[in-house]
């Protein structure tokens, strides 16, 4: 059998990395997106040898990093969009073109990306998407209107697509991981953490690892589930 290719946007750090990590641990070879983290994704190119493509991508720009992908190895099996753009702030106090920005920088990243895709995963092996979502965009959070509102339309968005794309046996998912121990969460003052963690049923903040593990399950082996919003969240969303 061919190698399963999988390009996985924002995984120079964090979940993105985590997740590279985890399909690469799989045996996956990985096309790993990286805006200006490039070191990030050049450390697991040196670890798992021959098997990583860094891709540069910006959402902003809604680049198109699938024909790169499809250039250097032929095919497209999984795509996990993980790339974001995130700017807290109340609606009454965030600039309104920034608040604009979060929204319409991810969407249209989101479905650009997606887009260029299709007709690779339509020709892939046991062929899914994976969208990054977050539990905000279920549960909401007072200070992210913008980043909920992207994170509300994902699933959305997921649900239609997976409909569209069933007959072309392409599974499309949603990963709505919680508050998870990030080099961004760590900015988080000390009795912010303290707060999340308490009202988290788990009583703690996730790790990489464990929402990495969530993402390759959507992609690999979830293979009777579409349109399907996984949440992981330790509980914080009960």
């Amino acid at each position: 059998m061919e190698t399963r290719t999988a390009l996985v946007t924002g995984a120079s750090r964090g979940i993105g990395a985590g997740i590279a990590r985890g399909l690469l641990s799989r045996g996956v070879q990985v096309a790993a997106g990286y805006r200006s983290g490039r070191a990030g994704v050049e450390a697991l190119g040196a670890e798992f040898r021959g098997q990583v493509l860094p891709v540069r991508f910006d959402l902003a720009a809604e680049s198109n990093p699938v024909a790169e992908v499809v250039d250097h190895w032929g095919r497209l099996d999984s795509l996990v969009l993980n790339a974001a753009v995130w700017n807290g702030g109340r609606l009454d106090t965030l600039d309104p073109a920034e608040w604009w920005r979060v929204v319409e920088t991810n969407l249209k990243g989101m479905a650009a990306v997606t887009r260029a895709a299709i007709p690779a995963l339509v020709e892939g092996d046991r062929p899914s998407i994976v969208l990054v979502g977050s539990v905000v965009g279920i549960q909401g959070f007072a200070g992210d209107t913008a980043y909920g509102s992207v994170k509300a339309a994902m699933i959305g968005f997921a649900r239609s697509l997976a409909k569209e794309l069933a007959r072309n046996d392409v599974r499309v998912n949603v990963l709505a991981p919680g508050f998870v121990e990030t080099d961004m969460t760590a900015e988080i003052p000390e009795r912010s953490r303290q707060r999340i963690a308490s009202a988290t049923l788990l009583g703690r903040f996730g790790t990489v690892d464990e929402i990495a593990k969530a993402a390759v399950f959507l992609s690999e082996d979830a293979t009777f589930c579409t349109g399907t919003v996984l949440t992981a969240d330790g509980g914080w969303s009960l």
